[in-house]
């Protein structure tokens, strides 16, 4: 007889992304994102989880509607799923109240589409944990190819030559701009290729 195959099992939250706050009980997992298609809002599907249990499937077709929920399964009869709805509502208003918190001007969204009915919230949640997600990537690129460096005064983030960064080209370049005094004050730089991923990761968020 053949073996019964595991069952599967999504991975972890990625520990770069788990660092970020606010943080989320919401996690995508499964996601394909189509970039071609990601007009006004980004083309996707994704199964949502929350505190680890997955919950019910979320797409957008890209052209700048509301996202679509539906059941994982065939399983899960309607009752459960609005259950799951109503617990991704008040996940989403949470998330919301906490960006508040650390300063962002989001009460009117509370009180527009806090009231537990609305979807609105955890569309523009999933949204957030989608560019999460692609930024993270782009950042994982960019390091593997080119020497980057994040200047905090201007916070602005750059690259420097065409060499890959490896520890004795990143030293060369380190020795090379210590010795320039009007490079936009390279003592200043933050090297990216050398710092934790996490750390690298909130330079690379927040620059403009």
């Amino acid at each position: 007889m053949p073996r019964n195959k595991k069952p599967f099992q999504p991975k972890d939250l990625d520990p770069t992304l788990a660092a970020i706050e606010p943080r989320s009980a919401m996690e995508l997992k499964n996601l394909s994102h189509n970039a071609t298609f990601s007009e006004e809002t980004h083309c996707f599907r994704a199964s949502v989880y929350i505190n680890g249990k997955r919950m019910f499937t979320a797409s957008n077709g890209g052209n700048g509607g509301s996202n679509f929920y539906s059941p994982s399964d065939f399983k899960t009869g309607k009752e459960a799923f609005e259950e799951a709805m109503a617990i991704a509502r008040e996940e989403a208003r949470q998330y919301t109240l906490k960006k508040i918190e650390l300063g962002e001007d989001l009460q009117w969204a509370i009180d527009a589409f806090g009231d537990g009915k609305s979807d609105e919230l955890i569309d523009w949640l999933i949204a957030d944990l989608i560019n999460e997600q692609l930024t993270l990537k782009e950042m994982r690129k960019a390091l593997k190819k080119k020497v980057m460096v994040y200047w905090p005064k201007s916070n602005e983030i750059f690259y420097l030559g065409k060499d890959k960064p490896t520890d004795e080209i990143l030293e060369k370049y380190k020795n090379h701009f210590a010795t320039k005094s009007d490079e936009k004050n390279s003592k200043d730089w933050i090297w990216l290729n050398t710092i934790p991923e996490a750390e690298a990761y909130k330079y690379w968020r927040t620059a403009s």
